[in-house]
């Protein structure tokens, strides 16, 4: 058991990540990993993701999506395209288990209903409506998008606050010094909260600028000839957006490879507004979950930090804030100590 007076050293990475699966389950379907038999599904299904997360960023899954029938004639391409389709094919496959459970049980369901979760109000929507957007396909679609990137790039931002805490001891003792003059206590901090929290909130957006955890962003293709600027970019070009470039611009963003919470607060003292803070995107296809991944990592970071105390198993070397290249970035596996702040 945690103390005040005592702490531990662990990995916090597998309990955070299960920490979100578990939250963005129970949104979506209704319930959460527990029994032994969820506990594996729920292992195949981060099996997958990770694999998807950390090949989709590659070279041999990004030429293998623009020229597919290059791929078959080039090995090592195809063995990496393979696990990649494999991995995408692990969570359709479950998503349609899902989806037919939730069918089943809505069989003696009355017309009525008040749905619970996410998959029960879309299928309760689409018995009400002849349209062919309520598909089985295309809410597949939805829940990979609302699971595979909302799961991923949640849980490696929280992570990543811790990392940066332990690369930076005085943002601890600031957040710490925040949540104790407004919170106060061991009581769960609300969304009600929020707008109290003004430098915790700079520091969430400080670690998702500094992270910029989609560094490649999704494709586009122009639908039309379009100049920006000096630069003709012909009908149906392929167009990876580089958000690192707006979220790293020294100009917008000075010293932008220190990290400095601060540089989102106002001399008045109010939170700082950035247009160019766009780790979610812009556009058409800005992330589908970017409100629920806000709530959420807003709700981990500051109930984390009030019920806890982070610090590096050795002051001198704390862990490594490499990030690991893929679709998503990852971090690098560490431990740290942790204590309870509360009895």
């Amino acid at each position: 058991m945690l103390s005040p007076e005592s702490e531990i050293e662990l990995n916090p990475i597998p309990i955070i990540e299960r920490t979100i699966a578990n939250a963005i389950n129970q949104m979506l379907f209704g319930f959460a990993f527990h029994t032994e038999s969820q506990n594996e599904e729920y292992r195949i299904l981060k099996t997958a993701l990770s694999t998807s997360i950390s090949l989709g960023g590659s070279l041999s899954v990004v030429f293998g999506l623009n020229f597919p029938k290059i791929v078959p004639k080039l090995p090592y391409f195809k063995q990496q395209m393979d696990a990649f389709r494999e991995s995408y094919w692990e969570m359709r496959n479950y998503f349609e288990k899902i989806i037919t459970e939730h069918k089943n049980e809505l069989k003696n369901r009355k017309e009525d209903f008040e749905a619970e979760d996410y998959v029960e109000a879309y299928l309760q929507e689409a018995s009400k409506t002849s349209s062919s957007n309520f598909t089985d396909d295309y809410l597949i679609n939805i829940l990979i998008d609302l699971w595979g990137a909302g799961q991923e790039t949640t849980a490696n931002t929280c992570i990543f606050s811790l990392l940066y805490v332990l690369n930076n001891p005085k943002v601890q003792e600031k957040i710490h010094t925040e949540l104790d003059s407004v919170i106060g206590s061991d009581r769960m901090v609300t969304l009600a909260d929020k707008n109290s929290l003004i430098y915790v909130n700079a520091f969430i957006n400080e670690i998702q600028r500094s992270v910029n955890l989609l560094p490649q962003n999704l494709f586009h293709k122009t639908t039309r000839d379009t100049k920006i600027g000096e630069f003709f970019i012909p009908k149906n070009t392929t167009v990876i957006p580089q958000i690192s470039m707006v979220l790293l611009d020294e100009n917008i963003f000075p010293e932008p490879e220190k990290f400095k919470p601060e540089r989102f607060i106002e001399n008045n003292g109010n939170l700082k507004k950035f247009d160019e803070l766009i780790p979610f995107s812009i556009g058409k296809r800005q992330c589908l979950g970017e409100s629920l991944a806000r709530m959420q990592i807003y709700l981990f970071v500051t109930n984390f930090y009030n019920q806890f105390k982070i610090s590096s198993i050795d002051p001198k070397y704390p862990p490594s804030l490499k990030k690991n290249p893929g679709f998503a970035i990852q971090p690098t596996q560490f431990t740290c100590n942790i204590k309870k702040r509360f009895a």
